[in-house]
């Protein structure tokens, strides 16, 4: 079995809307697809694990959650993540494009900039459904897979589509709801900003005055930024952004270490070495390892 870390684009069905949803035993199958679900893969659009049977835990990003009945797991673009082989578990999976979300939206703002549901950095993928709660997402997630299954018409892509979007923001509701410390002070949209910088420019600059001055601010206004909203310098921030991408290169054994240094801003394969070891207390070659 290869060790290569696949970058996974969404399923192309017959209804080729931007949006997808399989079942359990469609998951476990896996019929169609080019990876191994149940291997590290990096997926190129948003997903959804809603669980209504069983335990077990998912890994994303090197970290695994455990889940159970009830459970919705948020799994955000660029993420690496993989399945357990759970026969026991009965579950929906859901996957769409931004686009597909975005679509009709005629507001100035961007609906997944403002859900909290895939903000990682600022909370956990995972929120837990109270009984009454789950009969009521079950109800609309059978709508979405009977419409996804029936033979399409006119309004199959809209009724999805509203649906997904009624699903998304109950959900971030529930998690707003219970959450005290969800964030509500002024800064939100500026660290929402600087999580962009970072998406565009990380192998490019690791100094925390090249984004405060694209932010035209004071490096020690971002400071106070990430401080009040992660409690982190802004430092601390860019080390833990770059170190999470190494990561996910490192599971890639295609690329030698040298190649990463390099696609990852180094000009010297001692310094990227020397750097995430400082990070994680284990050399490339080693956290590699662990994976293969």
């Amino acid at each position: 079995m290869s060790n290569n870390i696949p970058l996974v684009n969404l399923p192309l069905p017959e209804k080729d809307f931007g949006f997808k949803i399989a079942n359990n035993r469609e998951i476990l199958l896996h019929e169609g697809l080019d990876h191994n679900p149940f291997r590290p893969h990096r997926i190129q659009f948003y997903a959804i694990l809603f669980i209504l049977e069983g335990e077990g835990v998912h890994f994303i990003d090197f970290k695994n959650y455990p889940y159970k009945k009830g459970s919705i797991i948020f799994i955000s673009k660029e993420q690496v993540h993989a399945f357990e082989m759970n026969m026991e578990r009965k579950a929906f999976f859901l996957m769409f494009s931004e686009e597909f979300l975005e679509k009709g939206n005629t507001s100035t703002s961007n609906l997944m900039q403002h859900l909290s549901l895939y903000n990682h950095t600022l909370y956990p993928p995972v929120i837990q459904l109270e009984e009454e709660k789950t009969r009521l997402f079950l109800d609309i997630t059978q709508k979405i897979k009977e419409e996804f299954d029936a033979p399409d018409d006119e309004l199959t892509e809209e009724i999805m589509h509203a649906a997904l979007k009624i699903f998304l923001c109950m959900s971030d509701r529930i998690r707003r709801q219970n959450r005290s410390n969800i964030i509500k002070h002024h800064y939100h949209d500026e660290y929402l900003l600087f999580q962009k910088l970072l998406k565009e420019h990380i192998f490019e600059s690791r100094k925390v005055k090249f984004y405060a001055e694209k932010m035209l601010m004071s490096s020690k206004k971002l400071n106070r930024i990430t401080n009040e909203m992660v409690q982190q310098t802004a430092k601390g921030h860019i080390n833990a952004f770059l170190t999470l991408e190494i990561k996910r290169l490192l599971m890639n054994t295609s690329f030698s270490i040298s190649e990463i240094a390099y696609k990852t801003g180094f000009e010297e394969t001692t310094n990227f070495v020397k750097y995430f070891k400082k990070q994680l207390q284990l050399t490339p070659s080693q956290f590699r390892a662990q994976y293969q």
